[in-house]
């Protein structure tokens, strides 16, 4: 009985939302309101209402910015949904097959990544401190970030860079992006503006443009450092090899 009521349960919600979804405009009419309002609104008006020439960064740190913090929580939950499901916070190893192999790494890869590796750091700042004004922002300085500790960690092992982010460093950077909203939407609200409002009244003209681009900055990189050091936990995560008696750990 029960499997027939989750049966028709199923399908009166599937007609359901394709009844709904039937009543949605066509996508890609230029007659939606979308088109007509919503864009032009935000194309006119979106430098001087969000204080930035990027208008992504408008959308997604203005117009949108609440819906942005609620994603930074939704990931926050899938990160440590996903860690639960891999079972990483209860494994005790310390090392991985990649480290126990027999295989030296090749010093000519070792040498390109300590090379490569802090010009890809220094284009990720760059990516996250021009998102206020050109195209980048915190999301793609984020994966260019795990990008990085991916390709060291497969070049030197996963020992290596354990110790050079371990965990409890790793648990502090992964709260950046909520904490940077909750400090700067706190400071627009005692600054007599709306909560993650960057234009704040009671300041004087001049200084207005330097802490609304703080404010962003802020944003921009507790979003970018969030978004590296999830995909560094969930890759680590995904390295470690479960525990069995007879693989030595590391002390």
């Amino acid at each position: 009985m029960k499997k027939i009521l989750a049966v028709l349960f199923t399908c009166v919600l599937a007609v359901l939302l394709l009844y709904v979804a039937a009543l949605l405009p066509p996508m890609g009419d230029a007659d939606n309101p979308t088109n007509r309002h919503v864009v032009p609104r935000y194309l006119e008006h979106g430098e001087q209402e969000a204080g930035t020439r990027n208008i992504v960064a408008a959308v997604v740190f203005n117009y949108r910015g609440y819906d942005t913090m609620g994603e930074v929580a939704i990931f926050s939950a899938a990160l440590a949904g996903t860690l639960a499901v891999l079972g990483a916070s209860r494994r005790k190893i310390a090392r991985t097959f990649i480290d126990q192999s027999g295989v030296e790494f090749s010093f000519i890869s070792r040498t390109a990544v300590i090379l490569l590796l802090p010009l890809i750091i220094l284009f990720s700042i760059y990516i996250i401190l021009y998102g206020i004004d050109l195209p980048g922002g915190g999301f793609q300085g984020g994966a260019i970030i795990g990008a990085g500790v991916m390709i060291f960690t497969i070049t030197f092992g996963f020992s290596e860079a354990q110790s050079l982010i371990p965990h409890h460093v790793r648990i502090i950077l992964e709260s950046t992006a909520i904490s940077a909203f909750f400090v700067v939407g706190t400071a627009g609200v005692i600054g007599g503006a709306n909560f993650l409002t960057y234009i704040l009244p009671q300041l004087s003209t001049q200084i207005q443009p330097i802490v609304r681009d703080l404010m962003l900055l802020a944003l921009l990189f507790g979003v970018g450092i969030k978004g590296g050091m999830v995909f560094t936990s969930i890759f680590f995560a995904l390295l470690t090899e479960k525990e069995t008696n007879d693989v030595e750990y590391a002390p």
